[in-house]
C-alpha cells in the first residue's frame, strides 16, 4: 500500500500573503489558484526532511504500475510525490529540495498551458513553465497527462472532460500525450470526474489515474480512481507526520 501526496505551489513564507493568485498560462485560460493549494517552502522542506529521515521511498510510476499490474510488492514506507500544473515554483523551489533529498516525483502536465519559452520567475502570479524547462528537470521529475486544453471547470462540480463529448476529450488526451513520457497515466483536473471520464481513459488504455480524494492506495483500490492527499500550507507538520505514520500501519 502507499499514500500519494499532491502539491501545486511551493512558496517562501513572505509570498503567502493571504491572496489568491491569478494563473498565467499559454492557452489563455483564466482562473485563480486558491491559497489552500500553496505550501510554504519551510514546511515543504520539513515534510521532505521527515520523509527522508524516516526512510520513506519515493515511488516511480513504474513501481506503482508493477504493483497493480504484476502484483509486485512495494518498498517499505513508500510514498508517491506528485505535482499538478507545472507552475514556476516547481523549478524555483520544489526541484532543488527534492534533488537534494534524492527523491523523485511525478508531475501532471496540462500541455496547452506550457509556454514556448522560459521566462523569469514572477511571484505575484502562478505562471506555468515551458517544455524546455521541464526537460531540464527529468532527473527528478517524470511527466504525465493532465489534459491539453481541458483543464477548465464550471463551478466546483464539473471539469471540462465531464461536459465535453467523449470524442473531444479523447482528442485532447492524445494531444497531451505528445508532450509527456507517461502516456498511460492521468490526473483528473481539479479532482473532478465521472464514470464517462473513466470510460474514456479505459478506451484509450490508460492504466493509472489519480483523484484528489484522500486515502491510502491498496491493491484493491481501482487503478483509475487512485487516492491523493492534497497538502496545503495550513497542514501542521505534526498532522503530516501522523498521516504518514497511519500509512505505515
Amino acid at each position: 500500500m502507499f499514500r500519494s501526496l499532491v502539491f501545486h505551489e511551493i512558496r517562501p513564507v513572505e509570498e503567502l500573503n493571504g491572496q489568491q493568485r491569478p494563473i498565467v498560462v499559454a492557452d489563455g485560460y483564466e482562473d485563480t489558484l486558491p491559497l489552500p493549494l500553496f505550501d510554504s517552502l519551510p514546511l515543504f522542506q520539513e515534510q521532505i526532511n521527515y520523509l527522508k529521515q524516516e526512510g520513506f521511498h519515493s515511488l516511480s510510476i513504474s513501481e506503482v504500475r508493477a504493483f497493480y499490474e504484476q502484483g509486485q510488492p512495494l518498498p517499505e514506507k513508500s510514498v508517491l510525490l506528485t505535482f499538478d500544473d507545472c507552475y514556476q515554483s516547481l523549478k524555483e523551489y520544489a526541484y532543488p529540495v527534492l534533488k537534494a533529498a534524492g527523491f523523485q516525483a511525478t508531475v501532471f502536465v496540462a500541455a496547452g498551458w506550457l509556454f514556448e519559452k522560459p521566462s523569469s520567475y514572477q511571484p505575484e502570479v502562478s505562471r506555468v513553465l515551458s517544455q524546455q524547462e521541464l526537460a531540464k528537470m527529468k532527473d527528478v521529475f517524470e511527466y504525465a497527462n493532465h489534459t491539453t486544453h481541458f483543464h477548465e471547470r464550471r463551478g466546483t462540480t464539473q471539469s471540462r472532460p465531464m461536459w465535453e463529448t467523449a470524442e473531444r476529450f479523447k482528442e485532447d488526451l492524445i494531444l497531451c500525450n505528445d508532450h509527456v513520457a507517461l502516456t498511460d497515466v492521468f490526473a483528473y483536473p481539479f479532482g473532478l470526474y465521472d464514470q464517462q471520464t473513466v470510460a474514456v481513459l479505459e478506451e484509450l488504455n490508460f492504466n493509472l489515474a489519480f483523484t484528489t480524494k484522500p486515502g491510502i492506495n491498496r491493491k484493491e483500490t481501482a487503478p483509475l480512481e487512485l487516492y491523493r492527499d492534497v497538502i496545503p500550507y495550513t497542514l501542521p507538520v505534526e498532522a503530516f507526520k501522523k498521516m504518514m505514520e497511519t500509512e505505515e500501519k
